[in-house]
């Protein structure tokens, strides 16, 4: 176990570095191109500026290239996208992406041999006036003919409702996966409290379908952890949990085994609750000294639970126990030698953390708003969660996690749909009828869109589902 332990702490410090690695490389690059063309607006093709810049920019590529076959950009919806990852821009950059939008270019791909006469040759050539472009039959026939033969375009990507494609190919919705995996925790449960031992094959079934689910659309299947289920709480918190660390995983790049290991592990986590008597989990004011002491005891049982199981990760066994035995001094259960929680155990413990702080229990009136939950798991950075997996974590839920309803500055109200690099500016559905028929219908926007340097939309403030009665359900999975 220390070595697994150890391969998988440094797998999850190793991946979330490399990708910002990656991500400041790939900032830089674009950085570099838009020095080319705005060099080339100043001086003629042979001057020393304008081909130095050029020369910085190829090594750059060539630098990305050792890893791949050709260095891809693309813009969607204002944001920029190195590959799959999103790239954080500064004004600049979003005045480039707007000159490259205005002329129907939404990717460009550097391939092996690009020289610095191709790329000097496509700056000049996207300083042209668009009507000009146009008149010569676009960019795309443009530098064909100019014989740049190392730099590929691509049209302006339309952003594509995804309603309905789950169904076309045969699978289930978000919200199908959601709902299989709550019945599933509850007869588990169930079956507990009558002295069984539920099947260890179908929660591995579930827990593979969310999985294949996140790797499929990741965004789709979170969005559904923010619908807190005041009626089934306890069974939802378990499926929230499993969701949240599974998805850390994907957004770490795990492999599907150690994220389908994590799934089971976040839905396993709280197992031992079945043996604290239900007025103790279910009480609505504080403990008593008795009662959390009570309380205190399930990590053990759920590890004694799931030891019994062979169909069940010991990864599973490891994380029940673990969850909460953090550095602080609330931190249980108490083990007389010093150890260091395996990663697994961590995440888990990080995602069963913010999904508690934004639940809405049976005896609460309202939920935690997850910009507070976020900045109270930051205060407690280093004590309850290690500080790369929170950073990672933040970056994948964002400030304003999918499902939060946004007031814009244009009067306008906006859903949460996806993060993007900016937590501040993430993309939303606008939302005019509050029937539902946006989803397939309505603009779908991000909010890091701009105008001549300035933002299109900005949020000014968050608006409370419960009180405007806007079914945000309708709109997710």
């Amino acid at each position: 176990m220390p070595d697994e332990q150890g391969d998988s702490r440094g797998e999850a410090r190793q991946s979330f570095y490399a990708r910002q690695l990656l991500i400041d490389s790939a900032r830089t690059a674009f950085q570099q191109l838009a020095a080319i063309l705005k060099n080339a607006t100043l001086y003629p093709e042979a001057h020393p500026y304008l081909l130095t810049a050029a020369d910085k920019f190829r090594g750059k590529i060539e630098e990305l290239l050792v890893e791949r076959k050709e260095v891809a950009f693309y813009l969607v919806g204002g944001e920029l996208f190195f590959e799959k990852i999103s790239v954080p821009i500064d004004q600049v950059l979003s005045l480039l992406l707007e000159q490259f939008t205005t002329r129907d270019v939404g990717g460009v791909v550097f391939t092996p041999g690009l020289t610095s006469g191709e790329l000097i040759r496509f700056a000049g050539l996207m300083n042209k006036e668009p009507a000009y472009l146009t008149g010569q039959g676009g960019i795309h026939t443009v530098i064909v003919k100019e014989g740049i033969q190392h730099i590929v375009l691509h049209n302006v990507v339309l952003v594509e409702k995804e309603t309905g494609i789950d169904l076309k190919a045969g699978k289930k919705r978000g919200s199908e996966v959601f709902k299989d995996a709550v019945d599933t925790v509850q007869e588990m449960v169930q079956a507990m409290h009558l002295g069984q031992l539920s099947s260890a094959r179908k929660v591995n079934s579930v827990v593979q379908t969310m999985v294949d689910s996140i790797l499929d659309n990741r965004d789709a299947l979170m969005g559904l952890t923010g619908l807190k289920m005041h009626d089934e709480y306890t069974f939802a918190h378990s499926v929230n949990t499993s969701i949240l660390a599974a998805s850390l995983g994907t957004f770490l790049s795990f492999d599907k085994p150690k994220i389908a290991a994590l799934g089971m592990a976040g839905l396993m986590h709280d197992i031992g609750k079945t043996t604290v008597p239900l007025e103790i989990i279910n009480k609505p004011g504080k403990l008593t000294d008795e009662e959390w002491n009570e309380m205190k005891r399930h990590p053990v049982e759920g590890a004694l639970v799931l030891v019994d199981n062979p169909g069940v990760s010991k990864l599973a066994m490891v994380a029940a126990f673990e969850h909460h035995q953090h550095g602080g001094a609330r931190g249980y259960p108490q083990v007389s030698i010093q150890h260091e929680r395996h990663p697994f155990s961590q995440i888990v413990a990080l995602a069963d953390a913010y999904e508690a702080l934004t639940a809405a229990r049976v005896y609460y009136s309202s939920q935690m708003p997850p910009d507070q939950s976020i900045r109270i798991l930051i205060k407690n950075r280093g004590i309850t969660s290690d500080p790369v997996l929170l950073k990672a974590f933040i970056n994948m839920v964002g400030i304003f996690p999918i499902g939060t309803l946004l007031k814009l500055d244009t009067g306008e109200i906006g859903l949460v749909m996806h993060q993007t690099r900016d937590l501040m500016r993430p993309r939303v559905l606008i939302l005019t009828r509050f029937d539902g028929s946006e989803k397939e219908a309505g603009q779908d926007v991000s909010l890091l869109e701009t105008t001549g340097g300035r933002y299109r939309r900005s949020l000014v403030g968050t608006i409370d589902p419960n009180t405007t009665k806007i079914d945000v359900k309708q709109y997710l999975g």
